[in-house]
């Protein structure tokens, strides 16, 4: 009978020293050395799903489907990694067969910097869809570094285990490690770093933080070598980290000056100058959200946001307005335009959007405009019934999705109670309204309907026949019993007078962008909070 060898796990009663004890130097003791690489591993990992999202978003929005696939993904990986890894450690239980594991890990994390932004740009062009486009672009970036950070924790139970009657300890300990780093990189990931940094800038880190402590923990032949080697993979992180540029989604076209960029928890934000359009951008990553001339009187170049004066044709005397989903405060500016006296009040989740709106796209100041950093949602529940003579939502997450929550049954009766008696709710919708893409538009109006008594749509662009394709679809529900018929919205546009720069004649040609025939909804989806498929329809 062979030998049993010294790395082997002996039975219950013996006490050989564990593999993570012997062997070569190490900068830190083995033992607390694999409980941190364990711990820290965890917080990578978890670290680097969430800044997986930010990664993708430009490319492929912030859905359902890029989330769907990020999890997937990474379950997939770790499931590869501990097999792999459980495998592998047994053949060759070595500490620095482990630490060259997590060293090439964090070079590939390195590796993302520089091929995040070709990959997802190449697999956007392939006409890739949203649904296979994430994983796809997700698999060739993360997949591989997350299989190496699967392997850790069945790699560092054989290492630790010196008895059979201690592998439950053992590894329990090292899996509640684990999960404990898993915790601390999501919220230092999730409330620190990407508030406050780019995510090439979160990438680098979390690869360096990787390689520092399995530089601190590898086993080394000799102190003289321990010190060569740390230097050597020392330098290499700091060429990672300051020789690498940012992941930036695209350069600026030519003719364009960047104002200002900010990120957020909710967007990367940039503003820019484009000079031979002669507008100022607001873009949440690649996506414009909003534009204004860059000339005095800085007049909105987002012609939909002139329909929300469509508002005035049904109730004239808008005392009190609330705008869900600030963009550039192009709608806030317009209204303050046609009546100073207004009291507008504008709500967005995200403060620096509100901070923008202001101080780049010239949204006024003053006692009657307040800017409110809140959940429309709850914002609107937390407001009096009967206060608002006219709600506007106009809020989309990056890719042009309405967040779900905004677009149910539940959601559009509340805004109802909050409306004085004649008052309007008017919503932007991307979608076509006729066709294979009008599943959005079927359903919003379907569930507008559910709680208002009369709804309208206008379609942009619907007077040059261009039905089918995916445009601005103004929803204007009122809340009024009397009924407006096409005849009575033109009457009420040539009557309608605004000091504004949005004239008589403009406000009767959107007149003439009002859906009179609409397609049979018998198949719209409901929306409600139990049930709002809206990230998953085309549009």
């Amino acid at each position: 009978m062979a030998a049993q060898q010294p790395s082997d796990i002996s039975t219950a009663g013996s006490s050989p020293t564990s593999p993570a004890n012997h062997g070569g130097f190490s900068l830190l003791p083995p033992s607390l050395g694999l409980k941190l690489l364990v711990l820290v591993s965890g917080a990578v990992l978890m670290g680097l799903e969430i800044v997986g999202s930010r990664i993708l978003a430009p490319y492929f929005g912030n859905s359902v489907f890029v989330w769907g696939s990020l999890i997937s993904l990474f379950l997939i990986a770790l499931s590869v990694g501990y097999y792999i890894g459980g495998g592998l450690s047994d053949r060759y239980p070595s500490r620095a067969l482990l630490n060259t594991i997590l060293l090439a890990v964090a070079a590939l994390m390195f590796l993302i910097v520089i091929i995040g932004q070709p990959v997802c740009d190449a697999i956007l062009r392939a006409k890739f869809g949203e649904k296979s486009g994430p994983f796809l672009a997700g698999a060739i970036l993360f997949l591989l570094p997350s299989i190496g950070m699967g392997m850790v924790s069945p790699f560092a139970i054989r290492l630790a285990t010196s008895t059979v009657a201690s592998v439950g300890k053992t590894a329990g300990t090292l899996y509640a490690l684990s999960t404990l780093g898993s915790i601390l990189g999501t919220m230092l990931t999730t409330f620190v770093l990407i508030p406050n940094f780019g995510a090439g800038a979160i990438l680098k880190g979390l690869a360096g933080a990787l390689a520092v402590v399995a530089i601190a923990t590898f086993q080394f032949g000799s102190s003289g070598s321990a010190i060569r080697g740390s230097a050597v993979i020392l330098a290499a992180v700091f060429a990672g980290i300051f020789g690498l540029g940012d992941l930036r989604a695209a350069s600026l076209p030519p003719g364009s000056e960047l104002v200002r960029e900010i990120n957020t928890p909710y967007h990367h934000i940039s503003v820019i100058d484009n000079k031979l359009d002669s507008q100022r951008e607001l873009k949440f990553d690649r996506f414009i959200e909003s534009a204004i001339e860059l000339s005095p009187p800085h007049r909105t170049k987002s012609l939909y946001t002139n329909y929300f004066n469509l508002a005035f044709l049904p109730q004239p005397k808008i005392r009190r307005a609330l705008f869900i989903g600030a963009g550039g405060g192009v709608g806030p500016k317009a209204f303050h335009e046609h009546d100073p006296t207004m009291e507008i009040d504008v709500v967005d989740i995200d403060q620096a959007v509100l901070d923008v709106a202001r101080m780049d796209f010239y949204m006024p100041e003053g006692e009657n405009i307040r800017a409110i950093a809140a959940d429309g949602r709850t914002f609107v529940r937390n407001s009096p019934d009967g206060h608002y003579d006219a709600i506007f939502l106009d809020a989309f997450t990056i890719g042009g999705r309405i967040p779900f929550h905004l677009v149910t049954r539940e959601f559009f009766q509340l805004c109802r109670q909050k409306l004085a008696p004649g008052g309007v709710f008017v919503m932007n919708v991307n979608s076509a309204v006729r066709g294979e893409n009008a599943k959005i538009f079927e359903s919003m109006y379907t569930t507008l309907g559910e709680a208002f008594p009369q709804v309208h749509a206008f379609a942009l662009y619907h007077q040059m026949g261009l039905r089918d394709q995916s445009t601005n679809v103004m929803l204007v529900a009122v809340n009024s019993d009397q009924k407006l018929s096409p005849e009575d919205w033109l009457a009420k546009a040539v009557a309608y007078e605004s000091p504004s720069h949005i004239g008589n004649a403009e406000v009767r040609r959107m007149v003439n962008d009002l859906l009179t025939t609409l397609p049979a909804m018998k198949q719209a989806t409901l929306f409600t909070d139990d049930y709002a498929p809206i990230e998953t329809m085309s549009f």
